[in-house]
């Protein structure tokens, strides 16, 4: 009878709060599929609505469980959940159950806005750059701590909030979501892989062997080189081939430092994008080195300056990532070795510190 009470009391919780919504439509979302979307009525608000069945009552715990864990998870640059309405004891069939997850929506993501500034000749300076990288590596750090990857790092699972800040939602977040990979193999989507993952991909292994963090750190430096050109980077790759076209790679760097981007910048992306996954920084390691700066980036000093035409790499002399022997004499410029060696040839943002309020540095609403 308590249990019935206390159900029935969650569901009117549940109504009550949505009515402070108006339902708008059916969308599909980047990562979470087909959704509901509603707007608040008085703030204009977006959140969006999923639902998922149940086929067993061990899948039924294992999600619950899986969304409160993800609903502890205190990160800014994190998509929240919001809500989770859970019918356990309202049987929609005979032998299925139904959870409902309100989400966190943004409508605005990263490429969108790079087509704009396209459209208006208005590139990204490099101070906005490490704001963006800042708010990847932040929460990709904090998930990394848990051994959860994103898993499908592009400008277009980049969202930006109302403020301009980044976003994002780690495809595992709801529990079912596939990553970039998998939708690559199922032909749903195209993702920014690494070698070792095209490789793979070419003989469309379904369980591919790889570091999934280092992965994820490969698809940042693409998406990196992406939001800097303005324009998605696909065509660095040979897809059936499963080889990177290193001429391609090349000429994107080649464009990027005549567009007169810092030389600091130029090699913090090509350790990114190593040929060799191990010798990729890990996620702990870009934090430590973005902390090093965090104050100067949060509020626009261009530290970078005095690196704009150096030839050697600062992050090299400041032996940010030479944690072992192994890596001491290693020069982290992915084009200066042979190419059997590195490539098989063929907006605004939350700048928020610690001891003070957050901060936020207009660019994804700058003037167009």
């Amino acid at each position: 009878m308590g249990q019935e009470q206390s159900t029935n009391e969650k569901t009117q919780e549940y109504k009550q709060f949505l009515l402070f919504y108006s339902q708008e439509r059916e969308a599909i979302h980047p990562q979470f599929g087909t959704i509901k979307l509603f707007t608040h009525i008085q703030t204009n608000e977006q959140i969006c609505l999923k639902k998922y069945f149940t086929k067993s009552e061990k899948e039924f715990s294992n999600l619950v469980a899986h969304l409160r864990q993800r609903n502890t998870f205190e990160q800014d640059n994190l998509l929240k959940i919001l809500a989770i309405h859970q019918q356990d004891q309202i049987k929609i069939c005979s032998d299925q159950s139904q959870i409902t997850i309100i989400i966190q929506y943004y409508q605005e993501n990263l490429s969108n806005e790079m087509s704009i500034r396209k459209l208006n000749n208005k590139p990204y300076n490099e101070g906005h750059i490490w704001i963006l990288l800042q708010q990847i590596i932040d929460p990709c750090t904090y998930l990394s701590e848990r051994n959860i990857v994103h898993g499908d790092i592009k400008p277009s699972t980049l969202y930006l909030d109302e403020n301009g800040c980044i976003k994002i939602a780690e495809c595992c977040m709801l529990n079912d979501g596939i990553n970039g990979y998998q939708k690559m193999i199922l032909s749903q989507d195209k993702a920014y892989l690494s070698p070792i993952l095209l490789q793979q991909y070419k003989e469309l292994i379904m369980s591919p062997i790889h570091d999934e963090q280092k992965s994820d750190i490969y698809s940042l430096g693409l998406t990196a080189l992406s939001v800097i050109l303005m324009e998605e980077v696909y065509d660095c790759f040979d897809y059936i081939q499963g080889i990177v076209l290193t001429d391609k790679l090349e000429s994107k760097f080649i464009r990027i430092k005549q567009l007169g981007y810092s030389q600091i910048l130029i090699e913090f992306i090509k350790q990114l994008l190593l040929f060799d996954e191990q010798q990729r920084p890990s996620w702990q390691m870009l934090k430590d080195f973005i902390d090093k700066y965090r104050e100067k980036i949060n509020n626009m000093i261009p530290f970078y300056q005095n690196h704009l035409n150096n030839q050697k790499s600062p992050i090299r002399q400041s032996n940010q990532f030479n944690k072992s022997p192994l890596r001491q004499n290693m020069i982290y410029l992915p084009l200066n070795k042979s190419p059997q060696q590195q490539f098989q040839r063929s907006q605004q943002f939350n700048t928020s510190r610690s001891e003070a309020k957050p901060k936020y540095v207009q660019i994804s609403k700058e003037n167009y």
